[in-house]
């Protein structure tokens, strides 16, 4: 197996046992709730991983401000259905984090790229996008995901900090 896949291998399961240890702690500290959606809130610029949950209930409520301090704006299904998943407004909002590379290992990585105007930079960024997402799709098939309270319309994601729920969506959907 060469280097940069057997890496990559320890990414994955380095963030796998990030998750199964995270929400298995989140879980024996909230063992009455349920939950209509989970996420990977991650930040792939600079390799972080959060894991944000929410529930219907704090959902309602976060609308209900919304719609107060908005009265023209979150009516239509589509202004509801962004805010409901946009984990920046979750109750549980990254709840743990993991740096998957440290600033060293990025430094590193960013100084031997090609002086190309970013390009190879982004695509090394959206191929750890695509790693955090495989690596999600994983985390759903354990036993601590499966041990989640989960609403009938319950959706896992995994969506970079500056990306549509679309995109995140249409990307999970390739590893399901």
């Amino acid at each position: 197996m060469g280097t940069e896949v057997k890496q990559k291998e320890n990414v994955k399961k380095q963030i796998i046992d990030f998750a199964i240890q995270g929400v298995g702690n989140f879980l024996k500290e909230n063992p009455n709730l349920e939950f209509y959606a989970f996420a990977f809130d991650c930040n792939a610029e600079d390799a972080g991983v959060s894991l944000s949950l929410n529930t219907k209930l704090d959902f309602q409520k976060t609308l209900k401000d919304y719609q107060k301090k908005y009265p023209e704006s979150y009516q239509s299904e589509e202004k509801i259905n962004k805010l409901k998943f946009n984990t920046g407004n979750w109750e549980y909002l990254c709840f743990d984090t993991l740096e998957a590379l440290t600033n060293e290992e990025l430094q590193e990585k960013f100084d031997e790229l090609p002086d190309d105007d970013y390009k190879s930079w982004n695509e090394f960024v959206n191929n750890l996008l695509e790693l955090f997402t495989e690596s999600l799709v994983e985390f759903t098939k354990t036993e601590t995901f499966k041990k989640i309270p989960k609403s009938k319309d319950f959706i896992a994601f995994c969506i970079d900090h500056d990306e549509d729920f679309g995109e995140a969506i249409e990307r999970v959907s390739k590893y399901s």
